[in-house]
């Protein structure tokens, strides 16, 4: 992740302002005119990216991390320009407006977030919330199942880190089912 963000910004950088300074540049000439031109389409091709960066942003992942619960799916493409939201375990939570108009990210917490998103897995929530309370795991139980979000996270459960990144979405059968 950080090799991504690191090749990214040495790319940003390789086109400075002093780069782009032409001697007819303040000029209200065609000379002047032809030289702001130039530097204008050497800022788009050079700076474009920079620019539109969210796929580096957000879309950074986290592999073979100790807390992280890998779920065998396949890591989303790198794109450098795009962000495509992907609940899978190491990626950023995917984000929603709930309908109090309040965003998902405000209610997470300090410590973990459980997400409850179906009603099959209430019980399974309850046994998460006692195991953590028990190990003193600082965990907050989300109920977002009238939110219809189980689609967007692709499980009935999902665990939230402090840092906004999924650490484990449950399996379609849980182990104590």
């Amino acid at each position: 992740m950080h090799q991504r963000t690191i090749a990214a910004a040495i790319e940003n950088y390789r086109t400075l302002s002093d780069h782009l300074v032409r001697e007819a540049l303040n000029e209200d000439t065609r000379e002047g005119e032809r030289a702001r031109e130039e530097v204008g389409t050497a800022i788009v091709a050079a700076k474009t990216r920079e620019f539109k960066s969210l796929g580096v942003v957000l879309g950074s992942h986290y592999e073979n991390s100790p807390i992280i619960v890998a779920d065998g799916t396949a890591a989303p493409p790198a794109q450098h320009t795009e962000f495509q939201p992907c609940a899978r375990p190491g990626c950023l939570a995917p984000h929603a407006w709930l309908d109090d108009g309040s965003s998902l990210y405000d209610h997470f917490g300090l410590g973990y977030t459980l997400l409850l998103l179906a009603d099959s897995r209430e019980s399974a929530a309850r046994a998460i919330a006692d195991a953590a309370r028990a190990a003193r795991v600082p965990l907050k139980v989300l109920d977002l199942r009238t939110a219809g979000l189980a689609q967007l996270y692709e499980a009935p459960l999902a665990l939230i880190r402090p840092d906004q990144h999924v650490a484990w979405r449950a399996p379609a059968r849980m182990p104590w089912n």
